[in-house]
């Protein structure tokens, strides 16, 4: 079976919420990591970031109900009313199999509900599942630059953890996690996330790791960096600053002595302060900034390439704030830092575009991926310096 083909699954006995959960376990064991449901649609995966049809079946009016019975009945109303709901799903084998999985196993999936316009169907739900892998891969199994991986767990301050969504940025941070208990048990760990995805912890956890799901258990990402404070934690993990409430939280937990973890969607180290600083009103930005580049230790950026294999390559663009970035940083307005950043990064020759062009080159990616990273332009000259 190749990377773009699937056997169909079997909806011949008809569709029901045991049916949906016993196709999610299904989808789990042919390696798809995110399943499609759209009313009117036949039901697509995601596998190894490609789209195909698991079934002819389509999703009809019902689709409504079987979230009523798989999820809660709440989210319906939510989502009808124009709100956007992320909901976690986890499913757990027994002693008959249940969903085809034996005792003992579990599958979790990150769920997202919206409603839209979705080819003939003017007012539908969609829904979206991610798989969450039940086992976090290990830090050492991610091949990540050992520069890079020396300066994932500093005592203190900020990592962001960037890319855009799928760019595997939650497993990293999984992994990370896990790293951290292991060889550091001492260290009391503490997340908020939207929703809690990898269950975290290791047999050489002094304590496990606590982690707080937004809306469920605290209401926001702020507040949940407020209450943190209180919790003697050694590394804080914030699923995501999203605002300037919790950038600020961010930045207090660095100050204080503690090492906070978070995400951000840019694409490169270069737009990330300016990103963070444009959540504030333009007379606080300076301030920001330098309150950033004090506890900054780390920012990556990754993405995922889909391979000639039909597998995923991750590929990694990162800026290490070391005392001479900071000096340098600090020597020039906030404004040019991000000029400063790229000039670096192009000069090392660390881009995300670099990573992807020695890629390329070994034939490890096709031309159409490698331009998912570069324009036409940046290949066409690309190409002509290794002509010539």
């Amino acid at each position: 079976m190749t990377a773009n083909s699937l056997p169909p699954f079997d909806f011949s006995a008809g569709l029901t919420a045991d049916t949906l959960r016993r196709f999610f376990a299904w989808c789990a064991n042919h390696h798809v990591t995110d399943i499609h449901l759209q009313g009117g649609a036949p039901m697509i995966v995601g596998r190894y970031g490609r789209l195909i049809k698991a079934s002819a079946f389509r999703l009809e009016a019902r689709l409504t109900q079987l979230v009523d019975e798989i999820f809660t009945p709440e989210i319906k109303a939510m989502v009808k009313s124009g709100q956007g709901v992320d909901r976690a799903l986890q499913l757990e084998g027994d002693a008959n199999e249940r969903y085809g999985l034996p005792r003992g196993e579990r599958l979790r999936f990150r769920a997202n509900f919206i409603q839209a316009t979705a080819g003939r169907q003017e007012l539908t739900m969609a829904v979206t599942l991610r798989l969450i892998p039940s086992q976090i891969p290990t830090l050492e199994s991610l091949a990540i630059e050992p520069e890079l991986f020396k300066n994932l767990l500093p005592h203190k301050g900020l990592i962001w953890v960037c890319g855009e969504t799928g760019s595997g940025k939650s497993t990293l941070l999984a992994a990370i996690y896990q790293y951290c208990g292991r060889v550091y048990p001492d260290r009391k760990i503490v997340t908020f996330e939207d929703p809690i995805e990898y269950i975290l912890g290791t047999p050489e956890n002094r304590l496990p790791p606590t982690q707080s799901q937004i809306g469920r258990d605290v209401s926001s990402f702020s507040e949940g960096l407020r209450l943190a404070l209180r919790q003697a934690p050694d590394v804080i993990g914030v699923g995501e600053i999203r605002d300037g409430e919790t950038l600020m939280g961010a930045i207090a937990c660095g100050q204080s002595g503690h090492l906070c973890l978070s995400t951000l969607h840019t694409h490169s180290p270069a737009e990330t302060i300016p990103r963070a600083v444009l959540m504030f009103p333009p007379d606080m930005r300076e301030a920001i900034a330098h309150d950033l580049l004090g506890i900054l230790q780390v920012i990556v950026v990754q993405q995922l390439l889909r391979t000639t294999d039909g597998q995923r390559q991750a590929i990694r663009e990162y800026l290490i704030f070391d005392e001479a970035v900071r000096q340098a940083l600090s020597e020039l307005n906030y404004t040019q830092w991000s000029s400063w950043i790229n000039r670096r990064l192009k000069t090392q020759k660390a881009r995300l575009a670099d990573k992807a062009w020695q890629l390329y080159q070994e034939d490890r990616i096709a031309d159409e991926e490698l331009l998912t990273v570069m324009s036409h332009s940046e290949r066409e000259g690309r190409k002509k310096n290794t002509l010539l």
